[in-house]
This record gives structure tokens, C-alpha cells and sequence, in this order.
């Protein structure tokens, strides 16, 4: 296989490779991509199944108390009537509980919070037989979720078995389920607009459903195909599983969190199902995106080594070329330079080998100053003409060629004239035969006069004086072998050596360099050997007298003819200034590693979004790692999973730093809501500082601080005692409304509550349970308020006011006799009470449109009056200041 077959080949390789490499990385991050959609939609499944959980154990645990309490008797109206009081109170108490009843053995309802279902008989119903059928008075039977004919709305029946004399049956008590009130919980989970959280019932009937595009409720999901089924067939509490929804549906197929909800301590008959999904093909979309990019760069890429490969090989193809023509060149030269030594005005000497005469050209011997008999071929002494201070370098570096450890005999020195003075001359030769054994057979040598060479090198001398550290030429034969050719008189200052010492060989300077350092200096000599690139390094020495010194040096190599390299360069001390970086460099590890312990998480971000630096504090809020989120961008998609309001965050965010641009560098200081690798949300007050492209972020974690701040809040405006608004609170409200209805020309009304004979309870009973008698009157007052914006609070002692914008005077009077009603129906016993046996409550009812001549004060005192009126009549009685309402 040819040469450039072979590249190809190596080159389809190694792209394919890449492509495998390339694949592999993508199937990883499609794997991860997947297992954090599974842990997310998990962690939504998890909140659905804890709060359902809290809800039902509430529910049954009413349940429990209603179903072992006894029966009034038929002729017992009032009995009767207090349990009917008392479910009401219950139904208003329980999020999302309609309606609770007591049936008896026959099915018909005895008492309920609704007084329009007493008397119906419920003995056919589903749930009822399914009640009937528990196997035992702890069972909490969930009854399968049927649709109203009234208002179409889907329920669900919880119930319990009342025991009758002697351990049998005796009814059932049921509280119907309104779903809907659930789905408020099921948004709040909804993270992605793909995505949809559902409740279905265990026997397979979907009863609620939480998405952008909700499917109708009621359909069965019990065919053995769908997640629901395959979910409860595992006999497993939680399930990740990937499926259609609904069996034979032509829609996408979603991955989807299971978890059942039935909790051991409840004896549920029938679980319920929660479930958490997504479109697959929407979870996997952003993958996909990277995919393609992917496959359009390895195409690329591709495209561009084959491109790189064809314009290499036809370079290396003119390069044989122009090789085979240089060498046909370098023939052709070969022998015009023998001729040129015949007749040139070089100084030419030539040798054939040990015991052979020497001869030396006539312009060799007038070079001298001798004439051409007056040295004959004989004369050797041509060694004894040379400087003594080069004589042993000269005599070195010839024996070296001549042993064929050189390929060229090249060097510059000084000979003696006849005269006696010295003339520079620049000296080469090559061996031009051998015998089988190595030895010189040939030799032919060149002296070309340099007289100018010892002035100018005298010059140079004197200019190196003037410059700090050494000039130098380094040479580096074939053989690995140095020498410095030249050094200024700052080596003795530089290696504590005089020139001479190095001229010959340049080993000694490598022993004074640094143990640690030696390898480093000499690899990167070898590079620079290698590619002829300029040299540069800084290193240390150990001098004899000055101990360890830093040493900057920089050259450039020359390749010569003869295959070694010539260094042109520079070296000098730089132990001051090394010192002080090194210093610089000691300050900034300290200001880093400070910056690492600060008490605030901080990271810093260039101008492409990299985040370059990231403290441990700000690791340990947020836990995404480099690898995680290298830019902020990605940084984004993790700390602000919600997409709106991650773009509305990143808008703000870009306003801060323009604004910062704009005003010194500061970055104003927000609040955003960030999530956590482990899905912690905080509360961070962020800022920073930016300088040039880059800034510096701020994170201070504000999230207990917000809790203070909110408790701090809820201790200033409730009533420690009670639970409910205090007097401050009250009064600040007061006047909003007032305020309020004024505009709209609303009514605003008022109650006030007092308790009958509380002064008496307190004497009689103490006063830990007189607190405990305030804190249900509050409690049942508050329930008592269906609407968001009604205020129930405590006035003073024993006295309590309501407050209820857009309410006239019948609404006021109908919702104080409630209140006086619920109160009742807590059945405290009050055995110092003339007007009951249990605590009761008189009322005092007030209401207007807020008008230009009135004030919230001067109603306050008319429901203050009424009050009077009512406790004045009897007690346990409403007054509106036109009738005085009967007892309750």
C-alpha cells in the first residue's frame, strides 16, 4: 500500500473514531438528560403524594371521631341539631370536603352539613355498598369517583362503618370529596408546559387532571397496557415508566412518575394513583438540537481534514521534487567547488591521510607572510602558529571531524604571522574520503583571511561590557556535544566562569544549573534543536560565592552546513525581579484563596459567558459544578428551571449590567428565586461588579431572613394567644376597606363577638382553660369566614371582631347568626353559664356604604352598641339594631 493510501486510510480512521467518540458523548447526555427528568418529575410526584397524604389522614381522622360518637335520638331535635351544627363546622374546617352525612343501617341519611339531603335514601348507591362492604370499621373505603347530574362535576366518597349495638353494623359516615380542590395543588407542581400531573382511582378511573391542554376527567385507565395499570401490576409504591396515557391513544408517548397513595396507618380500601409526565419527545428536544449540531460538525470537520490531507500530500509531492533537484545541484556544485580550490586566493591545504605529506597553496603561505619556499610540505607546524588561547579549542574541534563526529570542520581563530603578530582567519574543512575503518584518506581545508574579524570582535567585546548578563553564540554539534564559540565577560557573572573556560565545551554551565530545573531547561533546548524556533526560558543557578540566582535567557538558532546549530543569544540575571513576581504571585494565591472562603457565594464570568471562577460557598448553594454549568447561560437553565421566568430574570439581569456599565461598575442588588442541584429553592440577593468585559456576581442567601422577616411580620399583626389578627391589624384593615369601599360604594360590615358569661368560665374552670376556650371561639369564628378577604380578629378579652367588605346588613346579620351557631356547636362545656350548658357567643352586627360623612370609627361604636342590645337581652343572641335574633 502506498504512502498516501495509508493516510487516507489512518485519516477515515481516526475520523470514525471521533464519530464513535462523538456518539458515545451523546448517548451519555441523553442518558443523564433522561435520569434528571426522572428525579425531577419524582420530586413533583413526591409534594402531590405527601399533601394528599396529609389531606386524607385529616379527613379520616374526622371521620373516625364522627363515626364512634352516638347516634341523637329521632325525638332529640335539638340533639340532632347540634351534629348537624357540628358537620357543618367540619365540611368548612376540611379543604375540599362538600359534603359529610351520617347514614344508618338502612342507608338513610340522618344528619348532614346540608340539611337538603336529610331523609334521602342512599342504600342503592355505589359508595354506599361499597362502605357496607368493608371488612372492618378501620377501613377507610374510598368509593369510585362518579359525576354529578346536577352541576356535572366529578366527586369521590370517603368513608367509614359506624358500629351498632353489639359490634354490628350501624351506618356509615361519608364525606364527599370535591377533586377540584385539588388542582391548585397539581399546578403548583407543573414545571414544563408539556407537562401533566393526574389523580386516578384504583379501580382505573382518572377523576382530575392538571395541563396546558387538559383530557376530560373520568376516563378508565384500567386496560392492562397503560402506565396506571402497569404501575399498580409492579406491586411497587413509585414507578418511573415510559408509555402512552391512555391505551390506544395515537398522541405522543410520555415518560411519567407513578406513586400510589395509601398509606399503611389508613387501611384505605382503594389507593389512589399520582402521576407526574411528560412528552418524551419534549424532554428529549433539547438533546436532539445537540445532536444535530453535533453531526454538522463532524461532517465539518471531516471535510476539513480531507481538505488539509490532499493539500499536504501534493506539498509533499513538490517537495520530492525540488529534493531530487537539489541534489542533482549539490553534484553539479560539488565539483565546480573542487575545481574553485585549484584556483581560488583562499589559503588551501590539503592531506591524504596519516603519514602523507601536507600541502599548503602559495596564497596559504603569503596569508603568513612567507614566501612559498620558505615553508614546505613537511613543515607541520602550523599548530605551533596558533593563539595559545584557541589552540587546544582549534586542535579539539578538528580531531573531532577528523574521528567523523563532525560532518564540517568549521572554526574562527587566530594564527601568527611572520611578523609575529596574530591575524584572524576563519578556518574550514571536510573529510573527502575514508577507508573502510572510518579513517581519513582526504582531506581538504580552507584559511580565508579575517584581519577586520579582531577589530570588530574587540568592538564587540567592549559593547557586551556595557550591557547587563552575557552575549553569547552556543554551538551544538551532531553528536550532542556544545561549546560557547563566543561569550561576553558577564558569563563570570552569569555561571561564574571566564569565556575561555566555556569555549571548548559548555557541560560545566549545566552542573551550576538548579537540580529541579535542569530537565525542563534541557527539554526545551531540545525542542527548539528540533524545530530551530527562538529559545526562550527562566531558570535557576547555584553559584559557588552567590548563592541561587534566576536566570532569563532567550536565542535563536541558525542551522549551519555542517548539521550542528549556532545560538545567537542573550542571558542575565533576573533574580530581583523573579522575586517580586513570585511575590505577586504568593499575593494573589492569597487573595484567591480568600475569595474561596468568603461568607458569600462569588463567580466570575467572562466576556463569552464562561464562568471561569466559582467559590466554595457559591458551590455549596447551588452545587452545579464546572462540568454541570460551564457558562452562565447553562448555569441559568439549572438555577431557573421555570422558562418564563428565566427570561424574565435574564432581562433584569442584562438591565443591571447596563446599568452598572453606566454607573461606576456597580451591579445593583436583586432578589431572585434560584433551585439548587439537590432542588432546594432559595431566596439570593444578587449583585457584583463589573470590570471591562468580565464581572464579578454576589450571592448572600436571603432565605431565612425572608422567614424572619415574614414571622416578624405575622408576630406584629396576630394575636399570640388566639391565632387570629390582633387589635393593630384590625385597626389598619378597618380603614383600608373603609377606604376602599368608598370607591366602589360597597357596603363594609361588622361584627362584634363577645363571650357569654367568659368571666364566670375563668373562675370556674381556670384560666389554662379559659385560653384554651378563647382559642377554639377564634378557631371557629375563622372557619366560619368562607371568603379570602373576611377578617376575623381579637378586639380585646373576650371579645372578637369581624370585618366584611362587600357585605350588607342581611348578609352581616345571617353570618353572625352562623357564628353564633359554630360557636355552639363546639359544645364547651359551661357549667357557670344562665344561658346554656356550653360556651356561647352574643353578637353585635353594623353595615353602610362608606360615605363623605361617616367614619369606620363611628360604625365600629354602632356594632359596639348592638353588641350591648344583644347581651342585654339574654345573650347567645344576634342585634342589628332593628330585631334582636332568637337564641340559636
Amino acid at each position: 500500500m502506498t504512502r498516501p493510501a495509508l493516510q487516507w486510510r489512518w485519516l477515515a480512521v481516526v475520523w470514525l473514531a471521533l464519530g464513535a467518540l462523538l456518539a458515545a458523548l451523546l448517548l451519555l447526555d441523553r442518558n443523564e438528560t433522561l435520569a434528571r427528568e426522572r428525579q425531577h418529575l419524582a420530586q413533583q410526584v413526591g409534594i402531590v403524594h405527601d399533601n394528599l397524604v396529609r389531606h386524607i389522614t385529616s379527613i379520616d381522622a374526622v371521620l373516625e371521631r364522627l363515626a364512634g360518637e352516638p347516634l341523637a335520638q329521632p325525638f332529640d331535635a335539638r340533639a340532632r341539631q347540634r351534629i348537624n351544627a357540628r358537620l357543618h363546622v367540619f365540611s368548612e374546617a376540611l379543604q375540599g370536603v362538600r359534603t359529610l352525612s351520617v347514614l344508618d343501617a338502612d342507608g338513610t341519611i340522618i344528619a348532614s352539613n346540608r340539611a337538603e339531603l336529610i331523609g334521602h335514601n342512599a342504600a342503592n348507591r355505589d359508595y354506599y355498598r361499597a362502605a357496607r362492604a368493608a371488612p372492618s370499621a378501620d377501613t377507610l373505603v374510598l368509593g369510585k369517583p362518579f359525576r354529578a347530574v346536577l352541576d356535572g362535576g366529578w366527586y369521590l366518597m370517603a368513608g367509614r362503618i359506624r358500629p351498632g349495638p353489639g359490634g354490628g353494623f350501624g351506618g356509615v359516615v361519608l364525606a364527599t370529596l370535591d377533586p377540584a380542590q385539588f388542582l391548585t395543588l397539581l399546578e403548583s407542581v407543573r414545571y414544563a408546559p408539556d407537562m401533566r400531573i393526574g389523580l386516578t382511582h384504583g379501580d382505573g378511573v382518572r377523576f382530575l387532571m392538571a395541563s396546558e391542554h387538559p383530557m376530560p376527567p373520568g376516563i378508565d385507565l384500567s386496560d392492562p397496557q397503560t402506565l396506571f395499570s402497569r404501575h399498580l401490576a409492579s406491586g411497587a409504591r413509585q414507578s418511573l415508566l415510559r408509555g402512552a396515557l391512555v391505551d390506544g391513544d395515537d398522541g405522543p408517548a410520555y415518560l411519567a412518575a407513578l406513586r400510589t397513595v395509601q398509606p399503611p396507618e389508613l387501611h384505605m380500601d382503594k389507593p389512589l394513583v399520582a402521576s407526574a409526565a411528560r412528552e418524551w419527545s419534549a424532554v428529549l428536544s433539547p438533546w436532539r438540537t445537540k445532536v444535530w449540531l453535533a453531526v454538522a460538525a463532524q461532517l465539518l470537520l471531516g471535510a476539513a481534514a480531507c481538505g488539509a490531507l490532499y493539500l499536504l500530500q501534493r506539498r509533499q509531492r513538490e517537495l520530492r521534487q525540488h529534493q531530487r533537484a537539489l541534489a542533482h545541484r549539490e553534484q553539479q556544485l560539488e565539483a565546480r567547488w573542487r575545481a574553485a580550490l585549484q584556483a581560488t586566493s583562499l589559503g588551501i591545504w590539503e592531506w591524504h591521510g596519516e603519514g602523507s605529506p601536507t600541502h599548503f597553496s602559495p596564497s596559504w603561505k603569503a596569508m603568513l607572510g612567507y614566501a612559498d619556499e620558505e615553508i614546505d610540505d613537511q613543515d607541520h607546524g602550523w599548530q605551533q602558529r596558533l593563539h595559545p588561547d584557541e589552540r587546544e579549542q582549534v586542535l579539539a574541534l578538528l580531531a573531532r571531524h577528523l574521528r567523523g563526529e563532525t560532518p564540517l570542520y568549521e572554526t574562527t581563530h587566530r594564527i601568527r604571522c611572520k611578523d609575529g603578530s596574530y591575524r584572524w582567519v576563519q578556518a574550514r574543512g571536510r573529510v573527502l574520503q575514508r577507508d573502510a575503518e572510518g579513517r581519513p584518506l582526504h582531506f581538504v581545508g580552507s584559511f580565508g583571511d579575517l584581519a577586520e574579524h579582531g577589530e570588530d570582535r574587540i568592538r564587540l567585546d567592549r559593547l557586551a561590557e556595557q550591557v547587563p548578563g552575557m552575549l553569547y553564540q552556543y554551538q551544538v554539534e551532531p553528536d550532542g556535544s556544545s561549546r560557547f564559540p563566543y561569550a561576553s565577560a558577564g558569563v563570570q557573572g552569569v555561571y561564574g566562569f571566564s569565556p575561555e573556560e566555556l569555549r571548548a565545551d559548555a557541560s560545566p554551565v549545566f552542573q551550576r544549573i538548579h537540580p529541579d530545573d535542569l530537565l525542563r531547561v534541557n527539554r526545551s533546548i531540545e525542542a527548539a534543536l528540533r524545530t530551530l524556533q527562538p529559545w526562550h526560558d527562566e531558570y535557576r543557578v547555584r553559584l559557588p560565592e552567590r548563592g541561587e540566582r534566576w536566570l532569563s535567557g532567550q536565542a535563536q538558532p541558525q542551522l549551519l552546513d555542517g548539521g550542528a546549530v549556532l545560538w545567537h543569544g542573550y542571558l542575565h540575571d533576573v533574580t530581583e525581579a523573579k522575586q517580586q513576581a513570585l511575590q505577586l504571585q504568593e499575593t494573589e494565591r492569597l487573595l484567591k484563596h480568600l475569595m474561596n472562603e468568603m461568607p458569600i457565594g462569588l463567580c466570575m464570568v467572562d466576556e463569552d459567558g464562561r464562568i471561569y471562577f466559582r467559590n466554595r460557598r457559591f458551590l455549596e448553594y447551588f452545587g452545579y459544578t464546572e462540568a454541570q454549568a460551564p457558562t452562565l447561560h447553562e448555569w441559568a437553565l439549572h438555577a431557573y428551571p421555570d422558562p418564563q421566568y428565566r427570561a424574565q430574570i435574564g432581562q433584569q439581569w442584562r438591565q443591571a449590567l447596563q446599568q452598572a456599565h453606566a454607573s461606576g461598575g456597580d451591579i445593583p442588588v436583586h432578589e431572585y428565586r434560584t433551585t439548587a442541584a439537590s432542588g432546594v429553592q432559595r431566596t439570593m440577593a444578587i449583585g457584583g461588579l463589573v470590570f471591562g468585559a468580565h464581572f464579578l456576581a454576589t450571592f448572600m442567601d436571603r432565605t431565612e431572613q425572608q422567614a424572619q422577616s415574614e414571622l416578624l411580620h405575622k408576630l406584629a399583626y396576630m394575636d399570640s394567644l388566639t391565632g387570629v389578627a390582633n387589635r393593630r391589624h384590625f385597626d389598619q384593615t378597618l380603614q383600608a376597606e373603609w377606604r376602599r369601599c368608598r370607591r366602589s360604594r360597597q357596603p363594609l360590615a361588622l361584627i362584634m363577638v363577645d363571650i357569654d358569661h367568659f368571666k364566670q368560665f375563668n373562675d370556674l374552670y381556670g384560666h389554662q382553660a379559659g385560653d384554651a376556650c378563647m382559642r377554639a371561639v377564634a378557631g371557629a369564628l375563622r372557619a366560619a369566614l368562607a371568603r379570602s378577604h373576611d377578617l376575623a380578629a381579637r378586639y380585646g378579652g373576650e371579645e372578637f371582631v369581624c370585618l366584611l367588605p362587600e357585605c350588607d346588613l342581611a348578609g352581616a346579620r345571617a353570618k353572625a347568626q352562623a357564628l353564633c351557631e359554630a360557636v355552639q356547636a363546639l359544645g364547651i362545656t359551661h357549667g357557670g353559664s344562665s344561658v346554656a350548658g356550653v360556651v356561647t357567643v352574643s353578637a353585635g352586627v353594623a353595615s353602610e356604604v362608606p360615605g363623605e360623612d361617616g367614619t369606620p370609627e363611628a360604625l365600629l361604636a354602632r356594632a359596639d352598641a348592638h353588641l350591648y342590645r344583644a347581651k342585654a337581652a339574654g345573650r347567645n343572641r344576634v342585634d342589628d339594631g332593628t330585631v334582636s335574633l332568637s337564641q340559636p
